[in-house]
């Protein structure tokens, strides 16, 4: 897929999650993208560096190495516009997107936007405006919409939830089957919550403890179910490892299914999508975390074979959000869609547990 050798500028705004410093962790090893800036208000003044525990991707040495390092400042929508970056990543809190973006357009400098928020994943911006210009791509299942995007001037990709992305692997490939929404059971690391104090990513809250929280209407099930076209019902819990999901899957079906008619269903499937892996065994938390992927497994059939439990794990930070942006972002500029990705000795965040 990789037809050209051009060396891309890139933009972030907003490193101070997690998963702005995941990203930037693999953007450093990304040979046809340089960062040019970042922009972050509370982060104003330090070194791109101070993110990352183990500094660049060439250090060798045990030392940070500073010679492409840049100092963070914190730029108003209108600036970055004029920056003229090819690439732009807004990786801000949900609802602070659209000044951005709305520059960006004017400008008409930009070939990539990929927004990590909710903010368009719904084509109604969250209930406020109609907006088709956005193509939501989840690339194992959307991937055709973004290729067919790489000549249309301005390329404004939404990033998938982590939740959703773990939900919608599971359901998409054997959607068909069913006789009935979904029943979703997720349990995710406290990196999920953010990095603003809260009593779901509280260590002390968490020790020896789940918690459930949003347990209707949360947004991520109103994403697959807009993405599905389908209704599900979705339970988050937040537990008190640092990262990863666990999804575990509940499904009805209108005719009896085996477990192996069903892993060879999803073997399928994901044939030409390395970054899925379908197993037998139980998918666990230890399996992903650090790890692009999305393990499927643990089919269970009930006896009449009319009922299902299926499990997903990943990695919030990296399938769920960072990794799956890289995905999108090398697809949008006609790249492989690996690149950086499947072979990189990712760099890790500060904060891990």
């Amino acid at each position: 897929m990789n037809s050209n050798n051009k060396i891309y500028s890139l933009g972030i705004v907003g490193v101070r999650g997690y998963v702005g410093k995941e990203l930037l962790g693999l953007l450093l090893a990304h040979p046809q993208i340089n960062i040019d800036w970042i922009s972050s208000r509370q982060l104003k003044g330090q070194l791109m560096s101070s993110l990352l525990d183990k500094g660049f991707d060439n250090s060798t040495d045990g030392h940070t190495d500073t010679r492409n390092d840049c100092t963070i400042t914190s730029l108003s929508a209108k600036e970055v516009a004029l920056r003229g970056t090819d690439i732009v990543v807004l990786a801000l809190p949900n609802g602070l997107a659209e000044p951005f973006v709305e520059e960006i357009t004017l400008s008409n400098t930009t070939k990539v936007i990929i927004d990590l928020s909710a903010d368009y994943r719904f084509g109604d911006r969250l209930d406020v405006r109609l907006d088709k210009d956005w193509i939501y791509c989840l690339p194992e299942l959307d991937h055709k919409a973004l290729e067919a995007a790489h000549n249309l001037g301005l390329i404004k990709i939404s990033n998938p939830g982590c939740y959703a992305t773990a939900m919608q692997l599971v359901i998409a490939p054997i959607q068909d089957l069913l006789s009935r929404p979904a029943n979703c059971f997720g349990v995710s690391g406290f990196s999920g919550a953010g990095t603003t104090p809260s009593a779901f990513n509280d260590p002390d809250n968490l020790k020896d403890n789940l918690i459930g929280y949003k347990l209707v209407d949360h947004l991520h099930e109103k994403e697959v179910t807009t993405r599905l076209n389908s209704a599900i019902s979705f339970s988050p819990h937040v537990a008190e490892f640092f990262r990863g999901i666990n999804m575990t899957v509940q499904l009805e079906f209108k005719q009896p299914q085996s477990v192996e008619g069903l892993l060879q269903s999803y073997n399928q499937f994901y044939q030409h999508f390395p970054l899925v892996e379908c197993q037998l065994e139980t998918p666990t938390i230890q399996q992903v975390i650090n790890k692009p992927i999305s393990v499927i497994g643990g089919i269970t059939v009930s006896s009449d074979g009319k009922r299902a439990t299926i499990i997903n794990c990943l990695d919030n930070l990296l399938k769920g959000a960072a990794s799956q942006a890289l995905q999108n972002i090398n697809i949008a500029l006609g790249l492989d869609p690996l690149l950086a990705i499947q072979s990189n000795d990712h760099l890790s965040t500060k904060g891990e547990g």
